[in-house]
């Protein structure tokens, strides 16, 4: 499960995380889509928000890191 389907099945937008955050909706759309690095700080407040741990969070985003690097190895194979 990556960072955007945990959060629709906690019920949690990106926007929840706005305010939670106290960022832009572009800075928390990067963050959910990996493309942003995120800090320890940062995961422990979604963490929170979702109740789970930091390391669901990190999972989260590896998972969806690892589905960006496999569309970019497709793409440079063709």
């Amino acid at each position: 499960m990556n960072l955007q389907e945990l959060l629709a099945s906690k019920g949690v937008s990106q926007v929840d995380l706005m305010d939670d955050l106290k960022c832009s909706e572009s800075q928390v759309s990067l963050l959910v889509n990996g493309k942003r690095k995120m800090s320890v700080e940062v995961a422990a407040i979604i963490a929170k928000r979702l109740d789970v741990t930091i390391e669901v969070v990190f999972d989260a985003l590896n998972l969806t890191k690892r589905k960006d690097n496999k569309q970019g190895d497709n793409e440079k194979a063709v």
